[in-house]
C-alpha cells in the first residue's frame, strides 16, 4: 500500500513566536509617515496579543475589521497596511526582507520540537510535505538554519495558497490514493490555506487555532501543535476512521488572500 500524506504548514506550525511577524510589521512601518507608523504598530501589538478580538479596543472602523477578518498575524499586517493606503508593493517588498532577516540568527525562530519529534515518527509510512507560501530563496536557509531541511520529504515553496495547496492534495491524492482521500492529512494555522482545502478533498485536517477563532470544521483543532499529535497519532494509524468528514463543510468561497503570503 502507498504511503500516507501528510502536508505541513511552516510559519505558526512548525516554527511559532512572534520575533517574525514582528520584524515584518517593522518594515512595513518604515514606509509609514511616523503618526501612522505608530497606529500601525500598536494595531499589530494588540493582534499578538489578543488576536481578532483587539478589534474592540480600536477606534478606526476600517483596522478594527481588518483585525477581525485576519486569520492569522502575517495577514494582520497586510490587512493593516492596506488600512493606512501603503501600496501593495511596498508590503510585499518589506515581506521578501523580513524573509532574508529571518535566515540570520539574531531573528529568533522558535522550532515546534514535539512536531519535529512526531513528524519523524512517521517516517517512513507517511510522505511529510512542507508546503509554504513563502519564496524558496530564504526558506531553504532557513530550513538549513534550523536543521531540520532533511525532516521532509519534499519541500514546496512559493506554493501560493489556498489554491496552490488545493492543486496538489488533487495531485497528491490523484497520484497516490486514488479514491482514498482521508490518507492524507494537512496541519497548519491558517485555516483557509492550510485546512480547508483539505477538508473539501474529504482528507483530515488538524487546524492550530491559537486566537480561538474556529473558522470551519477540522478533524482536531487545538491552540498549539503540540495538542494536536494525538490527533496526528490517531489518523495515522487509522486514517479512514480519524479522517470522517465533520457534520458540515465550509461554504465555497473565492480565495481572499493573496497567494504569496506565509
Amino acid at each position: 500500500m502507498s504511503r500516507l500524506l501528510l502536508t505541513v504548514d511552516f510559519d505558526g506550525t512548525v516554527v511559532r513566536g512572534d520575533a517574525p511577524v514582528r520584524c515584518y510589521a517593522r518594515l512595513v512601518a518604515e514606509a509609514m509617515r511616523a503618526g501612522a507608523a505608530e497606529s500601525f504598530l500598536d494595531a499589530v501589538g494588540h493582534f499578538l496579543a489578543h488576536g481578532a478580538a483587539a478589534a474592540a479596543d480600536l477606534d478606526d472602523p476600517a483596522q478594527a475589521a481588518a483585525l477581525r477578518g485576519a486569520m492569522d498575524a502575517w495577514e494582520a499586517v497586510r490587512d493593516l497596511a492596506a488600512c493606512h493606503g501603503l501600496p501593495p508593493q511596498a508590503v510585499d517588498d518589506a515581506f521578501t526582507r523580513c524573509r532574508d532577516r529571518m535566515v540570520a540568527p539574531s531573528c529568533e525562530v522558535g522550532l515546534v520540537l514535539p512536531l519535529m519529534d512526531a513528524l519523524a515518527g512517521l517516517r517512513p509510512r507517511a510522505r511529510i510535505m512542507l508546503v509554504t507560501n513563502s519564496p524558496q530563496a530564504s526558506m531553504l536557509p532557513l530550513l538549513d538554519r534550523l536543521g531540520i531541511a532533511s525532516s521532509f520529504d519534499d519541500i514546496v515553496t512559493g506554493a501560493r495558497k489556498p489554491g496552490g495547496l488545493r492543486r496538489l492534495v488533487q495531485c497528491r491524492l490523484a497520484a497516490d490514493a486514488p479514491g482514498q482521500p482521508w490518507r492524507l492529512f494537512s496541519l497548519g494555522d491558517h485555516y483557509r490555506n492550510d485546512i480547508e482545502p483539505a477538508i473539501q478533498a474529504g482528507a483530515a485536517a488538524g487546524y492550530i487555532d491559537r486566537f480561538g477563532r474556529a473558522d470551519g470544521p477540522a478533524t482536531a483543532r487545538a491552540a498549539r501543535a503540540e495538542d494536536l499529535l494525538p490527533a496526528l497519532r490517531a489518523w495515522a494509524d487509522n486514517p479512514a476512521a480519524a479522517a470522517r468528514p465533520p457534520a458540515q463543510h465550509p461554504a465555497d468561497r473565492p480565495d481572499r488572500t493573496p497567494e504569496r503570503g506565509p
